[in-house]
């Protein structure tokens, strides 16, 4: 837990959270539990988790059940600090019965050679062992963690002898065990997460799903934001992201787009303020440059002449742009057209350099140096230097009044580009799934060919002056921002907005509400209690089952 309050405000913190949770809980004998999951370091991310959790705990009786832990090769990938005593205190305060570190748990497992043989108790009995996961599976898991944590694109022939892949393995056999275990002894009630890949939280979500137990997902954006899956709901036949996605595209056709004509005045808003980067997406664009000030095309002819001049592109003929996504970032997590993030990226690279009656501009992940330790966008700009007709370069080298004057048509494979841009008309190929993929904002194609086809097809069209986005993409797109800013954005005293920070402002934030706020009031319960109750993908703010309850 990286957290740097003043102690004496942090220790209160604690003691209000303890008596809030305890008078509006109580005690319980229930043996059954809920599992939560503090694996990141940030506190804003770890008390997203445990106020979910704790409003699935005032409708269903049961224990609160942390893992937790930190293991060497995530700590040098991502953390800075992680204290699991800190971890540890929170969640009691929380109310928590039991915290399992994890990592401690497995690791005398893995180095005394029997990884699979990981024995787990709860509340000082022994837990039988769950139904296991596939060696497939498992596997995919193995070389997605692997390539996170080593930071490269993709997994590399001749993995298995090296040491920290034979090591992920390993961790990976007796965290699953125990997952197994945890989640599949039939008293475990749910699961909520902030992540689902990767070792640590996708082999817990793989474990749930067995189960046939629910399954919530907070998200470290807005306030709360949370999406679920329920057994009930779940075909088996996607990833855990591939489910939503199509449960997610079925909730917005049948619960928003039928309501656009009274929703139209809130898009509209949204997507204004969308234009300054008041929120998420366009978490790749922040800062001074994330304004788009451009009102009518007069305006963006003329910056499109400047930015294109400086690039050394011709301003009168179309504009490709390319957003290379982060390239080690959960490999596998969804449905996509090519093996690999650098698959994509690069053979998309190949295409433009044979395609010069277009140009195009090859956009790199702004955090990309969390992700890659290859320098793999470096080295495939550097293979099509002499092509004058593309153009690699950070994107924050570009500012938004730039982007939206020159890109005529945006490639990407899962990034929140393909529902920002065609909200403000500019089309989107998508080589990928994400949660909003099915709800028509873009071009979405499920395989190799079908991308190669769809990318001809649009370089064909903008050169013919065709149009490449309808009017209802358009307004698709924005009632999206609205839904995903606004709707499912819920607002609750106990999970200050994710700006306030540093952590001291957080954490008097959320004392004040534990301290003064009435919990009747609070929205989080409602909201909570309707997702559950009504085994809804998406916590809402408002009943969009209701007419008018949008308003």
């Amino acid at each position: 837990m990286l957290l740097r309050a003043n102690k004496k405000e942090f220790e209160a913190f604690l003691d209000s959270a303890a008596v809030y949770w305890r008078k509006n809980l109580g005690s319980t004998s229930s043996q059954r539990y809920i599992v939560v999951e503090i694996f990141h370091q940030d506190i804003r991310v770890a008390i997203r988790n445990l106020a979910f959790a704790n409003a699935i705990r005032r409708l269903v009786p049961a224990q609160l059940v942390v893992v937790t832990g930190v293991e060497a090769m995530w700590h040098e990938a991502l953390w800075t600090e992680f204290d699991v005593k800190l971890v540890e205190r929170i969640a009691k305060a929380y109310g928590a019965s039991q915290v399992l570190d994890l990592y401690q748990l497995v690791e005398g497992k893995v180095n005394a050679g029997t990884p699979r043989s990981v024995q787990v108790e709860l509340f000082g009995q022994p837990l039988p062992p769950g139904r296991p996961i596939s060696e497939q599976r498992l596997a995919e898991f193995v070389n997605a963690t692997y390539c996170r944590v080593a930071k490269m694109p993709r997994p590399p022939e001749g993995r298995t002898d090296d040491p920290r892949y034979r090591r992920r393995q390993a961790l990976a056999e007796s965290l699953a065990t125990v997952y197994d275990a945890l989640l599949g002894s039939g008293s475990a009630v749910g699961l909520v997460t902030s992540h689902v890949d990767y070792d640590h939280w996708g082999l817990a979500v793989d474990s749930a799903r067995r189960a046939g137990i629910p399954i919530v997902h907070t998200q470290q954006t807005g306030c709360l934001k949370a999406y679920a899956l329920f057994p009930e709901n779940d075909t088996g036949e996607h990833t855990f992201r591939g489910e939503l996605t199509h449960q997610i595209g079925a909730f917005f056709e049948q619960r928003v787009w039928p309501r656009r004509t009274e929703l139209r005045r809130n898009a509209e808003l949204v997507a204004w303020r969308s234009k300054v980067n008041l929120g998420r997406p366009s978490w790749w664009r922040g800062g001074a440059n994330a304004s788009v000030d451009i009102s009518n095309s007069d305006e963006r002819a003329r910056l499109r002449t400047h930015f294109a001049t400086r690039m050394g592109f011709d301003p009168s003929r179309p504009i490709v742009a390319v957003f290379n996504h982060a390239v080690s970032d959960a490999l596998g997590t969804n449905h996509e057209s090519f093996p690999t993030l650098a698959d994509w990226f690069e053979e998309t690279a190949r295409f433009a350099s044979t395609s010069t009656e277009v140009q195009w501009l090859f956009q790199d992940h702004p955090s990309q140096f969390r992700y890659d330790n290859t320098g793999f966008f470096d080295s495939v700009a550097e293979r099509y230097a002499r092509h004058r007709h593309m153009v690699f370069q950070p994107s924050t080298k570009l500012s938004k009044n730039g982007l939206w004057s020159l890109v005529d048509f945006g490639v990407t494979v899962r990034g929140s580009v393909s529902n920002e841009l065609p909200a403000y008309g500019i089309p989107v190929l998508q080589a990928g799934w994400s949660e909003w993929s099915e709800c028509g904002l873009s071009t979405v194609v499920n395989d190799v060919e079908s991308y190669w086809k769809a990318l001809d097809s649009a370089v064909t069209a903008m050169l013919n002056g065709e149009e490449l986005i309808t009017t209802e993409q358009v307004e698709r797109a924005r009632l999206w921002l609205w839904f995903y800013r606004s709707a499912t954005d819920l607002f609750t005293p106990q999970v200050p907005q994710w700006e306030v920070w540093p952590d001291e402002y957080m954490i008097k934030s959320v004392l004040t509400a534990f301290r003064h706020i009435e919990s009747d009031a609070d929205p989080l319960f409602g909201a909570v209690e309707r997702m559950w109750t009504q085994r809804e993908p998406v916590l809402t703010r408002m009943d969009l089952q209701v007419p008018g309850g949008v308003h």
